[in-house]
C-alpha cells in the first residue's frame, strides 16, 4: 500500500468481518491510576472487534463479527446490542463458558485493565466462518484471537483464507503477555507467523516495546524492513502517528480537542480508516479521516460512541481549524466501492 493508493475492493456481502474478543467492559467510574484504587465500576459493551464493527454499521457500513459469548445475561446484553446496531451476529457463537469481561480504569492517558477470559476463546472453525471471510472485502483479527490455542487454529485458518483470496487482511497487535497462555512465545509468534500474511497492522508505542524492543517509530520501520510489502501505522498518544511502507512516511499530529477517555480510541481510528478505504478515499486521506474519528472519540467517555456521519466529521475537522485543506478533501471519494 502506498499513500496515493486507492484500494479497489471488491464489493461483496459484509465490508468488513472482524474477528476476536466480544466482552464486557467493567470501567472504573472515577479517573485512577490503578484498579486497585477504583470502587465503583459502569458496565458497557466492549471488546475491539465488537466495537470496530458496531462503528462500521454506525458509518453505513455492512460489519459481520466472529467470536463468542456465554449463555448468559451478559452475553446476551452483548448480542442484543450488536443486533440493534445492525451487526451481523452469524458468526457469533454462544457458548456454555461465562461471558469474558475486562476490568479497566478510566483514563486519560493509557487505562490499566485486567481481564478475565473465557467464552471469548471458544470458537472453532464452521463453514459458515469460512462463508464470511469469502465474502468480505476487509478480514480484520486482534492479538486477543491468537493468543490461546482454542481460537488460535480456526484464527489462522480464515487468515490463510482470506490470504488466498487476496482480502485486505489487517491486525491489531494489541499485545499484552497476561493475555498468552503459559509457554506460548507470542511475539515469536507474531513476528515469524503473522506479519508476513496481514497487509496493515496498527501498533502502539507498548505494543511495540513488547513486539520489537522499542517504542520508536523509526527503530520500529528499521526491524520491519524484512517485511517490504507491510504498512504500519503506529499510533503515539498525545503525538499523533506514524504511517509508513519500505520507502514512504507520514506522520500526522493528535486532534483531539479534549481527552475524556481513551478507551475505544483505537478502534474509532480503525473504523475511520477503513470507512475511508471502502469509500474509496486514497490510503493517506483515509488515515487523516481515521486520526479524525480517534479525536472525536476521545471526547466522550466509554469504548463506543455515535461516530459522525461524514458532513458531520468534515464540520468538526474545519471548525477545529486542524489541516483544513485535507478536512475538505476526505470528502470527495476519487476510487470505486
Amino acid at each position: 500500500m502506498r499513500f496515493d493508493d486507492t484500494l479497489q475492493l471488491q464489493k461483496t456481502e459484509y465490508d468488513v468481518v472482524a474477528m476476536g474478543e466480544l466482552l464486557i467492559d467493567m470501567i472504573s467510574t472515577d479517573y485512577v491510576a490503578s484498579l486497585k484504587e477504583a470502587v465503583h465500576f459502569q458496565k458497557s459493551f466492549g471488546g475491539s472487534p465488537g466495537n470496530l464493527a458496531v462503528n462500521l454499521a454506525g458509518m453505513s457500513h455492512a460489519a459481520a463479527l466472529i467470536a463468542s459469548v456465554g449463555d448468559d445475561d451478559f452475553g446476551r446484553y452483548l448480542t442484543g446490542f450488536l443486533q440493534e446496531q445492525r451487526v451481523a451476529l452469524q458468526g457469533v457463537h454462544v457458548s456454555s463458558w461465562p461471558t469474558s469481561m475486562v476490568f479497566v480504569t478510566k483514563s486519560r492517558e493509557n487505562p490499566a485493565f485486567m481481564p478475565m477470559r473465557r467464552a471469548d476463546l471458544d470458537v472453532i472453525l464452521k463453514p459458515k466462518h469460512e462463508l464470511m471471510v469469502d465474502q468480505c472485502r476487509i478480514f480484520h483479527f486482534t492479538a486477543w484471537a491468537l493468543s490461546h490455542q482454542e481460537i488460535r487454529e480456526t484464527t489462522m485458518t480464515l487468515i490463510k483464507r482470506a490470504k488466498s483470496q487476496h482480502k485486505l487482511i489487517t491486525f491489531d497487535p494489541n499485545y499484552r503477555p497476561v493475555l498468552w497462555e503459559p509457554g506460548h512465545d507470542g511475539v515469536e509468534f507474531i513476528n515469524r507467523q503473522i506479519l508476513p500474511l496481514v497487509d496493515v497492522i496498527k501498533p502502539s508505542e507498548s505494543d511495540a516495546e513488547y513486539l520489537w524492543g522499542t517504542g520508536s517509530w523509526q527503530d520500529v520501520k528499521r526491524r520491519l524492513r524484512q517485511h517490504p510489502d507491510l504498512f504500519v501505522i503506529m499510533t503515539l498518544g498525545a503525538r499523533g502517528l506514524a504511517a509508513f511502507n519500505s520507502d514512504e512516511v507520514l506522520q500526522l499530529p493528535a486532534y483531539a480537542r479534549e481527552v475524556v477517555d481513551t478507551t475505544g480510541a483505537g478502534d474509532a481510528f480503525w473504523s475511520g480508516f477503513m470507512s475511508g478505504l471502502l469509500r474509496g478515499l486514497t490510503v493517506k486521506d483515509a488515515l487523516y479521516q481515521g486520526s479524525y474519528c480517534a479525536a472525536w472519540k476521545l471526547g466522550s467517555i466509554g469504548a463506543i460512541c455515535q461516530m459522525p456521519d461524514p458532513e458531520s466529521l468534515e464540520k468538526w475537522a474545519t471548525d477545529t481549524g486542524k489541516e483544513n485543506l485535507h478536512a475538505h478533501r476526505l470528502f470527495q471519494p476519487t476510487g470505486k466501492l
